[in-house]
């Protein structure tokens, strides 16, 4: 794999028979959509302060109420607003904890900010990965993944100096407890943040590595940037410019979704474009390619979720004009 550079994205086209398929569908829904959440495998909407889930029928798009909405609980001590990721190897639950307002950023919604990431093994081991006063995980959810296929989980998270902005950070099992192993180049200067847009086994390579697709400064910059860990270091694969998966201000850090959209059998991710008018759905195998770009109505301002039925995978998302919209191919 190499960087592709900026000047070269001519080579970066869509597939037209694709593209042309894919159309942005409006849900009817009996409210204004505030929020999309994904909640195991499910998508749960909540419109008008009420929830619903959404699925596909025969007859297309469904909305069924839900009594109560999505409960994400937390351990005492946890990052306020936060989640818990949960694993199904070595490592069982990771999450933010001793809340901070030592980085006056404020890009996840309020100014508290998390000093450590408690990491849960399998066993009921744990242990507190505590930063310096330094630095912060500017983030509400780590996420699990074994990234470079040794059977082993390493935990991937956002870390901002307070005097150099963010990174993304790799902890890994090293000398019989958790240390961060890796870590890109920090942006460069305070609030200047990035967002994790999806892990996956993107590239295809069959070794059962996942790799890292984050988003660089989705707010003003928006470069799509796909990350390899090898087990030792983390190593920038593609680079890609026109992307956005948060809003400013908000915790819809989800503005993405990963799916395989193509039909290849290899996973594929969907990203608003830097202005959220569009849903670009990119794939990155045999090179990275755009599959396609749905023009959305309004622009994207919600997390993102997959539903699918027996026509594929299809990617909703909440606009900023309340409406709700599926991206997906026609029947």
């Amino acid at each position: 794999m190499r960087v592709i550079p900026l000047a070269l994205l001519a080579v970066l086209i869509a597939l037209p028979a694709q593209a042309a398929e894919w159309t942005a569908q409006v849900v009817k829904t009996p409210a204004r959509v505030n929020a999309v959440e994904i909640v195991g495998n499910a998508a749960e909407i909540e419109a008008g302060g009420l929830w619903y889930r959404l699925g596909l029928g025969p007859k297309g798009p469904t909305l069924t109420f839900l009594d109560n909405g999505p409960d994400f609980e937390r351990p005492e001590g946890a990052l306020p607003d936060s989640r818990v990721a949960t694993g199904s190897g070595d490592i069982a639950r990771a999450w933010l904890a001793e809340p901070t307002e030592r980085y006056n950023h404020g890009a996840l919604g309020d100014r508290i900010e998390a000093g450590a990431l408690v990491i849960e093994r399998r066993d009921g081991a744990r242990q507190t990965y505590k930063l310096g006063a330094d630095a912060v995980f500017e983030d509400l959810e780590p996420r699990i993944a074994d990234l470079d296929g040794d059977g082993r989980d390493e935990v991937v998270v956002i870390k901002s100096s307070l005097r150099f902005g963010s990174s993304l950070a790799v902890l890994a099992w090293r000398r019989n407890r958790y240390e961060i192993a890796a870590e890109t180049p920090a942006l460069g200067a305070p609030h200047r943040w990035l967002d994790v847009a999806g892990i996956a086994g993107f590239t295809g390579a069959g070794n059962n590595a996942r790799q890292i697709a984050i988003v660089r400064q989705p707010h003003v910059i928006g470069q799509l940037e796909l990350w390899v860990y090898d087990g030792k270091r983390l190593t920038k694969a593609v680079e890609l410019p026109d992307a956005s998966n948060h809003l400013a201000g908000t915790r819809a850090i989800h503005m993405s979704a990963v799916a395989d959209f193509d039909g290849d059998g290899i996973a594929d991710l969907a990203v608003p474009s830097l202005d959220r008018k569009r849903l670009r759905l990119i794939g990155f195998a045999p090179r990275a390619h755009e599959i396609a770009s749905v023009a959305l109505p309004a622009k994207a301002a919600t997390d993102a979720a997959v539903v699918g039925d027996a026509n594929g995978p299809a990617v909703a998302i909440g606009l900023d004009d309340g409406s709700l919209v599926l991206a997906r191919r026609p029947r």
